[in-house]
């Protein structure tokens, strides 16, 4: 298939190619739900991938319940409308709302009315502080199976890292606590928490907009009478709404746990060690197997000398760089600069990339921390 970009700016060509590039490393949509090749943090993607679906679909549900009508109460008084501006509300408030809506049938409902239905069913669900927790739990404990492999000499079974896991605390200041840790390591478990909360935060978003859209057609469909023939029922937009949103959930638990474990591995390890990198998955993009199997020296991110082609530091990143090898300049595609490319980075090539980090060094490796790796034989109750 040919595409025909000459039409276009030199802007947006160069913005449709980089789209079009990354859009290979999506690839089929149904991979996303294979389990994650590293033993390191499998249970855990498959932990938070499961409570947060859980949580999804209690939203779809109580969404559905409260446009049928099921909540109605008929021997509720109705109070005074409050206000239905989504906010973070109080209890009471939520009480207040929630008694409201019971007393009266949905027949009855303003449009605003069903959208305060919704406001009310996502801060029941998915309320913020919770989201921040699930999303802390999520970076923290991925980013502490980084340091838990820089302090083993061979790679743990599952069983052994499922016990290591849950030995793992599930917040930054937990693991100040139990473990003392600071400096380089310390930076990339707060790197990482922000960006899952960030991401769990803009899911929760996503799901109230959504929800609200669904609804907002599905009433407007029917408010002039009866619906075209073959217009789908209200539970079947929200299963196919919430398709969507499952598979971001997902894209989530892999993206920011992988790189945290990643992120944490490399901020683990002190110039001098030598890691190899490992993208052997079903699906992998064709800069994920270009990439597999090189080996990288760890160096420190203030080194001015730095090298990006063999050289890997905590942060490295792939941010203001392309994917794709040529650019438009003038009515002419020519091939980008190396160092406008996509090098190897430090986390993942991109969201759902399964890429992952091995140490190639022997026992002797540098970066070792004798008290974590202590720790660690306790808990495997090894010697």
């Amino acid at each position: 298939m040919l595409i025909d970009v000459a039409a276009c700016c030199e802007h947006h060509t160069n913005e449709a190619l980089e789209h079009l590039h990354k859009a290979i490393g999506d690839g089929d949509p149904d991979l996303i739900w294979d389990k994650h090749p590293s033993p390191l943090i499998e249970a855990l993607v498959e932990l938070f991938s499961s409570r947060g679906l859980l949580r999804l679909d209690a939203v779809r549900r109580a969404v559905l319940k409260w446009q049928s009508g099921a909540k109605f109460d008929s021997g509720l008084v109705p109070p005074v409308r409050p206000d239905g501006l989504m906010a973070r509300w109080s209890s009471d408030e939520k009480e207040l709302m929630r008694l409201y809506l019971q007393s009266l049938p949905p027949a009855q409902w303003t449009l605003d009315d069903h959208m305060m239905s919704i406001d009310l069913v996502v801060q029941d669900y998915l309320p913020a502080d919770a989201m921040q927790t699930e999303a802390e739990w999520l970076a923290v404990r991925a980013g502490m199976m980084g340091k838990v492999q820089a302090n083993l000499e061979k790679e743990p079974t599952p069983v052994q890292a499922d016990k290591i896991l849950r030995a793992m605390p599930s917040t930054v200041s937990g693991a100040v606590q139990q473990f003392g840790i600071g400096g380089r390591f310390r930076q990339a478990l707060d790197f990482a928490r922000v960006r899952a909360v960030e991401n769990v935060r803009a899911l929760a978003d996503d799901v109230r907009h959504r929800m609200r859209s669904v609804v907002t057609q599905d009433l407007e469909e029917r408010a002039y009478g009866a619906p075209p023939p073959g217009t789908p029922a209200l539970e079947s937009k929200l299963l196919d709404a919430m398709g969507t949103l499952n598979r971001d959930w997902r894209r989530i638990a892999i993206t920011e746990a992988g790189n945290a474990l990643n992120e944490g591995l490399i901020a683990s390890l002190v110039p001098g060690a030598r890691v190899k990198r490992i993208e052997q998955y079903r699906g992998a993009c064709p800069f994920c197997r270009k990439i597999d199997g090189v080996v990288v020296e760890v160096v420190d991110a203030n080194d001015p000398d730095k090298d990006g082609e063999t050289q890997i530091w905590p942060g490295k990143n792939n941010l203001k760089r392309s994917a794709s090898p040529f650019k438009r300049v003038g009515g002419k595609l020519v091939p980008r600069e190396p160092s406008e490319l996509w090098w190897i980075p430090t986390g993942l090539a991109h969201p759902n990339c399964r890429g992952r980090w091995s140490v190639v060094d022997d026992g002797s490796r540098p970066g070792d921390d004798p008290d974590f790796a202590a720790k660690l034989r306790e808990i495997l109750g090894t010697k």
